[in-house]
């Protein structure tokens, strides 16, 4: 018996990848959805083991996933929708805040400063 375990297949390292990114860009949404923030680097990760499989693999096999690979692209292009939609909110809600904070402080809502005519009358 060999001291090494055989390596996988091109195959099914593929196969595992694509199955633990799904994972990961299920979490994700759940994270956001849940309005946490996302850590992406183990996504990235995954894309490049992927990516470097499929370059590495004999073109049948490469070719088999292309329907999968089309499917991934299109899924990581609706999390990148979906991150912009969250980072939206985030920016919109601090805007909130910062607006809350500076009433807050100074008894007053930063509306709109009063114009020039306004001073005048002084």
């Amino acid at each position: 018996m060999p001291d090494n375990p055989t390596e996988p297949s091109a195959e099914q390292t593929i196969r595992d990848e694509l199955e633990k990114i799904v994972g990961l860009i299920n979490a994700s949404r759940h994270l956001m959805d849940e309005g946490r923030s996302v850590d992406l680097s183990a996504v990235e990760d995954r894309v490049r083991i992927i990516t470097e499989a499929v370059a590495a693999a004999p073109p049948e096999v490469a070719s088999s996933f292309k329907d999968y690979l089309e499917a991934l692209s299109d899924t990581l292009d609706r999390l990148q929708d979906d991150l912009e939609h969250h980072h939206q909110a985030l920016q919109d809600n601090l805007k909130i805040l910062k607006r809350r904070t500076a009433t807050n402080a100074y008894g007053t809502s930063p509306s709109t400063p009063p114009s020039s005519t306004d001073r005048d009358e002084d």
